[in-house]
């Protein structure tokens, strides 16, 4: 592994988190003789509070089918997006809700991925899955499988990722993580012996949101396995792939 790659990806996690600047929440009124809060964004959660016909609330976050808003009084509930469409804007016009845009991908708490690209000339395909638990940290899972002329390989790790930007529409990040490689040899190879080996892992991203809930992914990795004979070996990884987010 190039040790020089660790340098600028410890720089890029020290980093001072990027501050985007909030926007004013839209002002909505409500119109139908109530309007139900929930304390969180889905019908298994109960419903706390109801704000009724007249009033005004602020919306802060969308959340797939559900947004956050709050009252005039300060308190703050889940709403759906049937009933906040319901509503009227400042202007007296009724509330039209869009499809997912920008403003929900930097608000994301959660990515899954599916990528393709080469390991050492072998064909890969990862699916992954990301929680955000910042704007700037998350916590990845991946499982990656290869197809290569003599062996054939699968992959399970985990990782924490970095994204220095997040406010960024094409925005780099990085990652640390580790996990298990299992290597299968094919038929052909008559002596050679099963193996799993852990290893260790630094990515360099890029990360491009598309439209809607849409991203495009391409990615460097480095892995370093750790044989049980000592002998460990450097592999390289390419990929790209798309990531829908939530």
């Amino acid at each position: 592994m190039k040790y020089w790659l660790l340098f600028p990806l410890l720089l890029l996690f020290f980093l001072p988190p990027f501050s985007q600047a909030e926007e004013a929440a839209p002002q909505v009124a409500v119109i139908d003789p109530y309007l139900d809060m929930y304390s969180g964004p889905g019908r298994g959660y109960p419903i706390f509070r109801v704000v009724k016909e007249g009033e005004w609330i602020s919306i802060h976050k969308r959340k797939n089918r559900w947004f956050l808003i709050s009252t005039e009084s300060g308190v703050k509930g889940w709403v759906a997006k049937h009933q906040l469409e319901r509503t009227l804007n400042l202007e007296g016009e009724q509330t039209i809700i869009k499809a997912p845009g920008w403003r929900d991908f930097s608000q994301r708490n959660w990515e899954l991925a599916v990528m393709v690209g080469s390991l050492d000339g072998s064909r890969t395909m990862e699916l992954s899955g990301l929680y955000f638990m910042t704007a700037n940290l998350g916590l990845e899972a991946n499982y990656n499988v290869g197809l290569g002329r003599f062996f054939s390989t699968e992959m399970v790790g985990v990782a924490i990722q970095h994204q220095p930007f997040p406010a960024w529409r094409v925005a780099p990040y990085i990652s640390l993580g580790g996990g298990i490689m299992q290597i299968k040899p094919k038929a052909t190879l008559v002596k050679a012996e099963r193996r799993e080996d852990n290893y260790a892992n630094v990515t360099i991203g890029l990360r491009s949101y598309l439209s809607q809930r849409f991203v495009l992914r391409l990615q460097y990795k480095e892995y370093l396995l750790f044989n049980s004979d000592e002998n460990n070996e450097e592999l390289k990884e390419w990929k790209i792939g798309f990531a829908a987010f939530f």
